[in-house]
């Protein structure tokens, strides 16, 4: 077996983007999803060139980025997303979940993921649960400081044992996040399965 391109001390990072129509709302300016936009663009200066990839979702959930080192063409590709490209509103975020333990299986890297989201869909508890049990997640509640935590994405937070991190004025938040993603992962499967 080869080694992993990735093979070193730095866990990947799956950063699953909403996309849904709720995200163009402006009370975090310019609008939620390009504030979201700018926070990973500021995370992936911190990840050092650690593995990150990029899956958004909405209705369904698409990967756009797969794990790259490059933090420049994650940017980029974020750049791109608007919610006038998502072929169905509405939020997947177990499916997208899912995706996520897939890709970090895929490349046989320990790894975690960042939920970058304003709310999350009551209708998908039950899809969290399952998703991807053991894989350690944390969310960005994309919302103004001032407003209360959406409560379908505080029950989500609970069901994943998720930490909810709150968009800041300055880079204590994605701090925040990239020291989590540093430090708390899965593990990468063993070579020697089946």
């Amino acid at each position: 077996a080869w080694p992993s391109p990735f093979a070193d001390d730095q866990a990947g990072l799956v950063v699953l983007m909403k996309a849904s129509s709720t995200m163009d709302a402006s009370d975090v300016q310019p609008s939620r999803l390009e504030r979201a936009k700018h926070k990973l663009s500021d995370l992936l200066e911190r990840r050092d060139g650690a593995a990150t990839g990029l899956i958004v979702y909405s209705g369904s959930a698409h990967l756009v980025m797969p794990l790259t080192r490059d933090g420049r063409i994650v940017t980029a590709m974020a750049a791109g997303l608007s919610p006038a490209l998502r072929p169905v509103d509405g939020d997947a975020l177990g499916e997208a979940l899912e995706l996520a333990g897939e890709i970090l299986d895929r490349a046989g890297v320990p790894g975690s993921v960042l939920v970058v989201a304003d709310a999350v869909s009551p209708s998908q508890q039950t899809a969290l649960a399952a998703a991807a049990p053991d894989l350690p997640v944390q969310f960005l509640a994309v919302m103004p400081p001032n407003a209360p935590v959406d409560p379908g994405l505080e029950q989500a937070a609970n069901i994943l044992g998720a930490t909810i991190t709150r968009l800041t004025i300055d880079t204590s938040d994605v701090e925040a996040i990239a020291g989590r993603a540093k430090s708390d992962f899965r593990r990468a499967p063993m070579d020697d399965a089946g």
